[in-house]
């Protein structure tokens, strides 16, 4: 890969990585910070990766630094530990406020992400797979079970929908 073909790229796919990751981690500058990490990835391994998969590529970097992130910010335990700025952005009232969002925070991190790359960015199944180093038939149980979780969840929004 040469500089024409990254600049390409970086063109292309960075909205629909920065919508990707914002959806999943929820934070502007988080989603930021892991779409610069992939494209960094992504120059210091220019030589190994096809220019035909690039896109699934940096998905699949995405990926894998928004969930060692999860990883990393699970072990802190005491939310005295965290930054003040962080610990308020993450106990907001706002952040919370939205059923649809608190449904989506529920979901584990693969299923965020499967739900989100195949009902919001509409990938195929097999793409996913493919960015999330998953099977086919595990992809489809995850979304099939994200969507099962989903719909209870939000359940209270179609009744209470009925009722008015």
């Amino acid at each position: 890969m040469n500089t024409v073909l990254y600049n390409q790229c970086v063109k292309e796919h960075s909205d629909s990585l920065m919508r990707y990751a914002f959806k999943v981690c929820g934070s502007r500058e988080d989603s930021a910070d892991a779409v610069q990490e992939a494209y960094i990835r992504l120059w210091s391994h220019r030589g190994e990766v096809n220019s035909e998969k690039v896109k699934s590529w940096l998905f699949t970097a995405v990926y894998r630094i928004l969930i060692d992130w999860y990883r990393k910010n699970k072990r802190i335990q005491n939310p005295g530990e965290m930054p003040e700025q962080a610990a308020e952005e993450n106990l907001s009232i706002g952040h919370y406020s939205d059923p649809v969002v608190r449904a989506l925070d529920s979901l584990s991190p693969t299923q965020k992400s499967i739900v989100m790359l195949r009902d919001i960015e509409e990938y195929p199944y097999e793409e996913i797979a493919e960015i999330m180093d998953l099977s086919l038939s595990q992809v489809k149980v995850y979304l099939f079970r994200a969507r099962k979780k989903l719909r209870i969840s939000l359940e209270p929004l179609r009744s209470g929908k009925k009722d008015k």
